[in-house]
């Protein structure tokens, strides 16, 4: 093959490595929220060893989205107080927060996992796991968001 076509063929897949690379970056800055709400992060750091499951996130029972491994949206929501969890297949204390959210203000809650809640033999091998509701600081989330894709504001 000639040596012109590999260094252009490399050039491209490193091109196709950045772009990659540049879709999981950070969240794009966005608009602040609009006056009498609040902006409410959402994600869950992804580790070799989690889960592949999604759970539901709901504030107040209502769904605002899907714990995804790896992945962060926001929700603009008028401010208030709300009870925030997520769906586990595990119950444990501590599970869920109810967090008041001031108008003008971004929150950030982390999804922790424990994905080795349950497990099954190696005749039927699975996991399931159990995830809680943490709110974070802005500095810690500051260091854990880039870690994550993001999946858009809902």
């Amino acid at each position: 093959m000639n040596m012109t076509l590999l260094k252009s063929a490399a050039r491209a897949a490193a091109v196709l490595v950045l772009l990659a690379a540049g879709a999981d970056a950070a969240p794009p800055p966005a608009a602040a929220p609009a006056p009498g709400t609040a902006r409410v992060w959402f994600y869950r750091v992804f580790f070799p060893l989690d889960s592949r499951d999604m759970p539901a996130i709901s504030m107040n029972g209502w769904p605002v989205g899907y714990a995804n491994a790896g992945g962060s949206f926001y929700r603009d929501v008028p401010a208030g107080t709300y009870h925030v969890e997520v769906d586990s297949y595990g119950r444990d204390y501590d599970q869920s927060q109810t967090i008041a959210f001031a108008p003008g203000v971004q929150y950030f809650v982390k999804i922790e996992s424990l994905p080795t809640w349950e497990e099954g033999t190696s005749r039927h091998a699975f996991q399931r796991g159990t995830y809680y509701v943490r709110l974070v600081t802005p500095s810690l989330a500051s260091l854990e968001l880039p870690q994550t894709t993001y999946e858009g504001s809902r």
